[in-house]
């Protein structure tokens, strides 16, 4: 069984906070209950939106929130599916923020990465924190660990995503509804022996880089974005393959394509 995980965060939550030094929580906690009641339930009707043809939608969950961040999880039938969800997901951060953060210095960015639960992935159970209403399952493994890591490469607008989430999009159906853009490498913890993993970003198709002109001033990587291109099919399945390749001669690991559905 392999499950999809989403992060939103909110970008400058932390500066916007300190703003309030000295006046209490209450002068900033509507805003920041506002999103974790709001946005999942922008998120579920974006979704059913979506899928409105179709003869059942897929159901997406609030998996953990930590933080300013609220993760989900959900169980893709397919790549078609899959790309879909994401797309409603960069459509809601979007719609959000307009209506929502128009006179705050608060953006979202977004994580998507793929989990397969076999021996590498374990979900369990935390009778602590379960109650009479159901139990309470954690999810754990390196696969889960590297969503996390390539978190931090998000940036405001966009969402950053796996190489396996990208292999399964490239094979969808409706894989043209989606652009991706290569941002370079960065070494992860625990992640490819060490080697540098490939950042890459996701946008809807057609849609552009909604930087703020402060926002690339600040961030040169923002600043290359903003001139860049999508990437083409044939670049970005190199990218995959050289990963693979990688695994296989120099570790002698197989890391084959996530089975959905």
């Amino acid at each position: 069984m392999a499950r999809l995980f989403l992060s939103v965060d909110m970008v400058g939550s932390t500066e916007f906070k300190a703003r309030f030094t000295g006046q209490g929580a209450e002068a900033w906690l509507g805003i920041f209950k506002a999103f974790f009641t709001s946005f999942p339930l922008m998120v579920a009707g974006q979704i059913g939106h979506a899928f409105l043809e179709d003869d059942a939608t897929p159901a997406i969950s609030v998996w953990k929130v930590m933080g300013d961040e609220v993760v989900f999880v959900c169980e893709p039938g397919g790549a078609e599916e899959l790309t879909t969800i994401l797309t409603s997901v960069l459509k809601t951060m979007a719609l959000y923020e307009e209506r929502h953060f128009q006179q705050l210095p608060l953006r979202l960015k977004g994580t998507a990465w793929l989990a397969e639960f076999d021996d590498q992935n374990i979900e369990i159970e935390i009778p602590e924190l379960s109650s009479g209403s159901g139990e309470h399952v954690d999810f754990i493994g390196p696969d889960i660990d590297l969503g996390f890591r390539i978190a931090k490469f998000a940036r405001p607008g966009v969402m950053v995503v796996s190489l396996d989430v990208l292999e399964a999009v490239l094979g969808a159906e409706n894989a043209a509804t989606a652009a991706f853009y290569l941002m370079g490498r960065e070494a992860l913890k625990g992640v490819m022996f060490g080697r540098s993993y490939p950042i890459v970003w996701m946008l809807e198709a057609g849609g552009a880089m909604r930087f703020l002109p402060w926002e690339v001033e600040q961030d040169p990587v923002l600043a290359k974005a903003t001139a860049s291109e999508p990437a083409g099919a044939g670049e970005l399945a190199a990218t995959i393959e050289d990963m693979r390749l990688y695994l296989k001669k120099v570790h002698g690991r197989e890391r084959p394509p996530v089975r959905l559905g």
